[in-house]
């Protein structure tokens, strides 16, 4: 039996104070380091024997990736806590799906230590706020070695547990655009228990032009490899008058377009049944919220 109480391999310890400092360490350290942020996924994982990484590197240190910014868009540095996230007015009130999500993240304790670049780097298909972050049209920075470059969050994920991030590289920036006037998203999430991963969580932001749909984006969790954009379920609103039942359409698409597995926490069967409803009633909210903006 594994004594998930201690840490049961050696390693080494390095507490950078600078990116530059921590790409270099990483850089040099390969494959054999892991990043630590809050610690909330890679300590367990750890525990329980299921990484064993030679040297770890926290960043925890680094000033420059702990900012939240809500100017022109928001902007998040990795070290930003979901309690920070759950606790801004600005993103309750402008960025409504990133709030929610970071509120459904299991207990206050965890919300007090796990930071959104862990959540996002850690890439569980059942995470919560890469649904909500790519439902909002999110890009993020990375800065490596060679510099930095930036692309969509939906682009960033390549496999559970797995990231475009190369050996050397961190995650520097979360940058999640301005959603203009007449919007809104909504985040829900299914879960066996409170304090549990995702069974489905669903994502969706709307911006309206008076009763048309003009702009339409869903993301789901827990049902694929990866966090997943639902680009058919999208173009089923996209450009039309809003109508209750081509929400329910979209969820049908939704359920057609995912591909679900069947684990500890449900049956792809039902994923597939639940997202229909979560679909809809996130598109219903989303679309109330975008006509009190």
């Amino acid at each position: 039996m594994v004594n998930t109480h201690i840490l049961p391999q050696e390693f080494s310890y390095h507490e950078p104070h600078t990116l530059a400092e921590a790409v270099s360490l990483l850089q040099a350290q390969g494959s054999s380091a892991k990043v630590l942020a809050g610690g909330t996924d890679l300590l367990v994982l750890m525990k329980l024997g299921k990484v064993q990484p030679r040297h770890i590197v926290s960043i925890s240190k680094i000033p420059a990736l702990r900012f939240q910014t809500e100017r022109d868009g928001l902007s998040l540095g990795p070290l930003v806590l979901h309690r920070d996230l759950e606790k801004s007015q600005g993103v309750r009130e402008k960025f409504t799906a990133l709030f929610e999500a970071a509120r459904s993240v299991t207990s206050v304790q965890v919300r007090n230590m796990g930071t959104l670049g862990g959540n996002i780097c850690h890439a569980s298909p059942a995470a919560d706020s890469p649904p909500a972050l790519i439902a909002l049209g999110a890009q993020i920075k990375i800065e490596g070695v060679g510099g930095g470059r930036a692309m969509l969050l939906e682009d960033f994920f390549t496999g559970p547990g797995k990231t475009d991030l190369k050996p050397g590289e961190v995650l520097a920036e979360i940058q999640v655009p301005d959603p203009g006037p007449a919007s809104g998203s909504a985040f829900l999430k299914l879960t066996r228990v409170a304090a549990d991963l995702a069974k489905v969580n669903v994502a969706a932001f709307i911006q309206r032009d008076q009763e048309v749909c003009r702009e339409c984006r869903i993301a789901s969790g827990a049902v694929a490899p990866t966090p997943m954009r639902l680009k058919q379920a999208e173009a089923v609103l996209r450009g039309k008058r809003f109508e209750e039942a081509l929400c329910r359409l979209a969820g049908e698409k939704a359920a057609e377009e995912i591909q679900p597995i069947t684990d500890i926490r449900s049956t792809a069967g039902y994923r597939r049944e639940v997202i229909k409803v979560l679909v809809r009633d996130a598109l219903l909210q989303a679309w109330v919220r975008a006509g009190r903006a």
